[in-house]
């Protein structure tokens, strides 16, 4: 299954967490180890934005160790890819290590893709703990 398919079938398991007045703002698909996905959700209304990450499955994940690590994993490749080809790919990637492994390397010399993971890792923090404050559901 296409990435994409595999996007459109946890936008609509998100759906079912749906607050009044929601919208599905962004799905991003990031693996911690290699083979086991997950999904994280930001959700919008007009005031505030919410976040829930979903496993393979559409089920909602409650580690907050877990929804940490697939938020930083996220970020640190949207930098990268940021950095690497100015302004981030087009297409859905799954962020993993691995995607970090091949940008650095794939990138051309005059990009300092390291030094922009390292210099992006307070904001990177501040994302997790803004996902952790927003939870939908609470994280153990």
């Amino acid at each position: 299954m296409a990435l994409s398919d595999d996007l459109a079938r946890i936008a609509a398991a998100a759906e079912a967490h749906l607050a009044s007045g929601e919208t599905v703002a962004a799905i991003v698909a990031a693996e911690v180890s290699p083979g086991e996905r997950t999904y994280l959700c930001a959700f919008t209304d007009d005031s505030r934005r919410t976040w829930l990450a979903l496993d393979e499955d559409g089920t909602p994940v409650f580690a907050r160790d877990r929804v940490r690590e697939v938020v930083s994993i996220t970020a640190l490749c949207e930098v990268a890819d940021e950095t690497a080809w100015d302004g981030g790919e087009a297409e859905p990637r799954v962020a993993s290590l691995a995607y970090l492994d091949e940008i650095s390397a794939r990138a051309s010399r005059d990009r300092d893709v390291p030094s922009a993971i390292r210099a992006a890792m307070g904001a990177v923090d501040e994302l997790a703990r803004e996902v952790e404050s927003e939870y939908k559901l609470r994280l153990t």
